[in-house]
């Protein structure tokens, strides 16, 4: 059998900092917190329509 040489799967860099933030921790605040206005939003929706 002919071995294949290896080549990566992910050529791109990795990111060592957050697109839009200066740490991971803004990021992970941005997630939370529209998770938790969906969770809320969905909440008053469901009261209004019952």
């Amino acid at each position: 059998m002919e071995e294949k040489e290896q080549q990566p799967v992910d050529t791109e860099p990795a990111l060592w900092k957050p697109p839009f933030f200066k740490s991971w921790a803004g990021m992970y605040w941005l997630v939370l917190g529209n998770l938790a206005f969906i969770i809320i939003l969905f909440y008053i929706i469901t009261k209004v329509y019952e």
